[in-house]
């Protein structure tokens, strides 16, 4: 393999009809599924907006409580981590690889949004830890995946 060839590009061509035909579906599909997420996206945006004002006009006292709170910014976050994954297909469709920061990136969004939203009065301590593990494994694959390799002089 050669210096500027990635891995996609050492893997020989087919010239069979049946693959390239496959591979134009599959094209097609993660064109469609970016569709349908920008469909997401903004019916999430949409949701949001909706109860924002919902909650503003429909308050007695024009303040939010703690758990209309923590429902919007759970919701918000929600539309957040959508975006992300809509990046991802579109990464995807330019690079036609997997790009693996922002996929992390995007998981410990959605685990950040569940710390957020948790009750933690009927959360178990076995689950808090857990999540601690999980972010803590999240956040030391991000620092492997994008540290910069160190070079010797």
């Amino acid at each position: 393999m050669k210096d500027h060839e990635t891995e996609a590009d050492s893997i020989p061509k087919s010239h069979d009809p049946s693959i390239k035909f496959m591979l134009k579906v599959v094209a097609w599909n993660v064109k469609f599924l970016a569709f349908l997420m920008v469909l997401v996206i903004i019916w999430a945006s949409a949701d949001v907006l909706y109860h924002l004002i919902w909650e503003v006009f429909n308050s007695p006292t024009n303040f939010f409580s703690m758990d209309d709170l923590i429902g919007i910014l759970g919701s918000f976050l929600a539309v957040l981590i959508a975006i992300e994954i809509f990046l991802n297909i579109v990464f995807y469709l330019k690079e036609d690889e997997i790009h693996v920061p922002l996929v992390i990136a995007t998981a410990l969004t959605a685990i950040s949004r569940k710390i957020i939203i948790f009750d933690y009065t009927k959360i178990a301590p076995l689950m808090l830890l857990s999540i601690a593990a999980v972010i803590f494994a999240l956040g030391v694959t991000y620092w492997l995946v994008t540290v910069k390799p160190c070079t010797k002089k």
